[in-house]
C-alpha cells in the first residue's frame, strides 16, 4: 500500500482524529485496521492480531504520518503547520464586502473551476471604468490596475511593503502583478512596470501561495505564464513578466506553472515557456526556498523535465518534442507517471508527428498501425 499525499486544507486536528480512529478500530479488531499498521508500522509488520493488545495512540499517529509518507508524527505535525502558514484562498473563494477588495480579486486569474476566470476580469474592468478612484484605493488595488508610480510614491514611504501581505487574499505585492488580468495600453498602468519596481525595491521573486493548502505552490511565475484546467488567460506580457521574475532569482524548477502548461487544460504547442525555464536553469538541482520547505514532495528537478516528455508524447505536442530533443535529454527510457517510454505513448495514441521527431533524433521503433 504506497503513501498518500496529504487532502486538500490539510488540518492537524483532523489528522490527530485520524489517530485516534485508528487506535479505535485496532482496539475493535477491525481488519482493514490490522492491514495498514503492518503495512506503516515497523514494530507490527508481521504481527498477529493478538500483538496490538498494547497498540498506544502514539502508535496510531505513526501509522497515519506514514501512511502521508512522513517518518514521524511530528515531522508530520511540522509540516502541516508550514501547509498552513502558506495557505491562501483562490481570488474567487474571497467575497469582499468593500468595492475595492472586490475589484482586486475579480481582477486576479482564478482557478475555481465554478467561476468563468474571463467573466470575472470583464467585470473588474466594468468596475474599472464606473469607479476609476478604486484603482488607487489600496496598495492591492494599485498592483493590480498597475498603477507604478503610485507604488513607487509608496515604497519610497514605506519600503518594507514590498513584501508585506496585504489586500483580500493576504498575498505580497508581487503576486497581485502576476495574477492581475487587467492589461492596459495607458502607459501609466502597467502590471509588468509595477512588477519591476517591486522587484527593483526587494520583492521577493519566489513568492507564492498553496491553493487549497495543496503543493506545488502557485508562485509569482505561475500566475505570469497563466493557463490551467480552464484555460486561464496568461499574463498580457507573460514572458516579459517571468524574465524579469528569472533574472531576479525565481526558481525556474516550477511544477504548478509547468502543469498549468502541459497536462491541464487544452493542449498547446508553444514550447517559449520551456526555453525560458530551461535557459535560467530548469532541470538542475536547487535549494530555492520551496524545495526547501516541502523537499521530497515536490517533483525533482530532472523529474520536471521527464514530465515534459511525457506531456509532449502524450498530447501530440511535436514543437515541444523537438525542443526537448535538441536538449539532448534521454528520449529513450520511461518518463512521467506513465512509466512508458515517448515513443510507446506516440505511439499508442497515433501521434504520428512526435514519431517523426524521434525518429529524427534517432530513436528506434515501429510506427503507429505496424
Amino acid at each position: 500500500m504506497p503513501s498518500i499525499p496529504l487532502p486538500e486544507n490539510a488540518s492537524f486536528e483532523h489528522l490527530k482524529k485520524q489517530a485516534k480512529l485508528v487506535q479505535e478500530l485496532v482496539a475493535s479488531s477491525d481488519s482493514g485496521a490490522f492491514d495498514l499498521i503492518r503495512e506503516f508500522h515497523p514494530r507490527f509488520a508481521t504481527a498477529s492480531e493478538e500483538a496490538t493488545v498494547g497498540f498506544k495512540r502514539s502508535d496510531a499517529q505513526l501509522v497515519v504520518a506514514r501512511l502521508y509518507g512522513f517518518a514521524s508524527w511530528t515531522k508530520l505535525r511540522d509540516q502541516v503547520g508550514l501547509v498552513n502558514a502558506f495557505t491562501r484562498p483562490d481570488p474567487a473563494d474571497v467575497d469582499p464586502d468593500d468595492d475595492v477588495d472586490r475589484l482586486v480579486t475579480l481582477a486576479c486569474v482564478s482557478y475555481n473551476g465554478d467561476h468563468d476566470p474571463s467573466a470575472r476580469t470583464e467585470l473588474a474592468r466594468s468596475m474599472l471604468v464606473a469607479h476609476p478612484d478604486l484603482a488607487t484605493a489600496s496598495i492591492a488595488a494599485i498592483t493590480v490596475s498597475g498603477h507604478h508610480r503610485a507604488m513607487t510614491e509608496l515604497i519610497e514611504q514605506d519600503p518594507k511593503l514590498v513584501n508585506e501581505p496585504c489586500g483580500p487574499n493576504g498575498w505580497p505585492p508581487l503576486l497581485y502583478c502576476c495574477y492581475s488580468r487587467l492589461d492596459s495600453s495607458d502607459p501609466a498602468r502597467s502590471t509588468l512596470a509595477t512588477a519591476q519596481v517591486l522587484l527593483d525595491a526587494g520583492a521577493d521573486p519566489n513568492a507564492g501561495y498553496l491553493w487549497h493548502g495543496l503543493v506545488p505552490p502557485f508562485t509569482a511565475l505561475t500566475g505570469a505564464f497563466g493557463r490551467g484546467e480552464a484555460d486561464q488567460a496568461p499574463h498580457h506580457d507573460a514572458t516579459e513578466l517571468a524574465r524579469l521574475l528569472l533574472e531576479a532569482g525565481a526558481d525556474p524548477n516550477d511544477g504548478q506553472a509547468l502543469y498549468n502548461n502541459g497536462l491541464a487544460g487544452t493542449a498547446h504547442d508553444d514550447a517559449s515557456h520551456l526555453q525560458l525555464l530551461v535557459e535560467f536553469g530548469l532541470g538542475t538541482p536547487t535549494d530555492g526556498p520551496w524545495y526547501q520547505r516541502f523537499g521530497t514532495r515536490l517533483t525533482a528537478p530532472d523529474q520536471l523535465l521527464d514530465d515534459e516528455l511525457e506531456v509532449a508524447a502524450h498530447r501530440g505536442l511535436p514543437n515541444r518534442m523537438r525542443f526537448l530533443a535538441e536538449l539532448g535529454v534521454d528520449l529513450n527510457r520511461p518518463v512521467g507517471r506513465s512509466r512508458q517510454t515517448p515513443w510507446q505513448l506516440a505511439n499508442a495514441a497515433g501521434h504520428t508527428a512526435i514519431i517523426d521527431v524521434l525518429i529524427h533524433a534517432g530513436v528506434q521503433g515501429s510506427r503507429p498501425g505496424t
